[in-house]
């Protein structure tokens, strides 16, 4: 397997020379790119999954001086991801509501360059769907996780056995799923409003078999109260209330004032997150 390190640049459009005040001109390189700490993209090509994937990795502020092994937070949806969980997970530090901890998002590279395409569609949702072009592509994407990309994190990273998986929408759902398919891979889980509509008779099996299984889990399921109550609320609620039945599963539903789909993906982190290191 092909792991390449590179250098994470992230561009960002400074204002242009145009810009002028009455007192000064203010003038600068139109494209500035800007090295973010304790940050590297790595290149990972997936067997399981015929493709190839960028993998962006944060690391704590004290890795190099230290000894200590570190939790590690998975993202879904890396692209647009990643930037706010590293922020996120700043403010919740500062806040002493969550440790140190190493941060990987798989990702398609779409927000580098307009050349890449994201394929969420094809790898989130685990049965075919009819409103994707490609879909059910999810139990490749799992094996992805399990047998290449967890294990080269786990062989390159002093990491522990506290794993967090976090995945919004379609996301989601797939981090639902991860967790009743594969419970042994993730011991917690962030699912912000799960796209669940399509999938609900496979869920129904899933967590029947969720309940041979044992453990110490937590699973944070949120969803905003201005969202469509058929296509999430009804779904979520239910989902939520089946898997309480669980033994050794702590289960916490958030539905978040005056939230849409798209205002609350920062908000389902962030509580996950303090949900997950509760009491810790």
């Amino acid at each position: 397997m092909k792991f390449i390190y590179l250098t994470l640049l992230i561009s960002t459009i400074l204002l242009s020379n145009s810009c002028t005040s009455s007192k000064e001109n203010f003038s600068t390189t139109k494209y500035q790119s800007i090295i973010t700490k304790y940050t590297e993209i790595k290149q990972i090509i997936s067997k399981e999954v015929d493709d190839t994937f960028y993998v962006y990795i944060r690391l704590p502020k004290n890795y190099n001086k230290s000894n200590k092994s570190y939790p590690v937070l998975y993202l879904l949806d890396g692209d647009i991801s990643f930037n706010m969980a590293t922020s996120i997970v700043r403010y919740l530090q500062f806040d002493k509501s969550v440790p140190d901890l190493i941060i990987v998002a798989p990702a398609y590279g779409t927000m580098m360059s307009n050349n890449e395409k994201n394929f969420r569609e094809r790898d989130y949702t685990f049965s075919s769907n009819s409103k994707f072009k490609k879909s059910g592509g999810g139990s490749n994407y799992l094996k992805f996780f399990t047998n290449e990309l967890i294990p080269k994190i786990d062989s390159s990273y002093r990491t522990n056995n506290k794993r967090i998986l976090n995945g919004y929408s379609l996301g989601g759902l797939f981090a639902m799923n991860a967790m009743l398919e594969d419970p042994k891979t993730f011991n917690n889980v962030i699912a912000g409003s799960p796209y669940l509509i399509n999938d609900l008779n496979l869920f129904d099996e899933m967590v029947n078999g969720l309940k041979k299984h044992s453990g110490n889990k937590k699973i944070f399921i949120s969803y905003g109260e201005l969202e469509d109550k058929t296509t999430y609320h009804k779904p979520i609620k239910n989902l939520a209330g089946k898997l309480k039945s669980v033994n050794g599963l702590s289960i916490k539903l958030v539905e978040f004032k005056n939230g849409t789909h798209l205002s609350c993906p920062s908000e389902a982190m962030t509580y996950g997150l303090k949900y997950i290191f509760k009491s810790q």
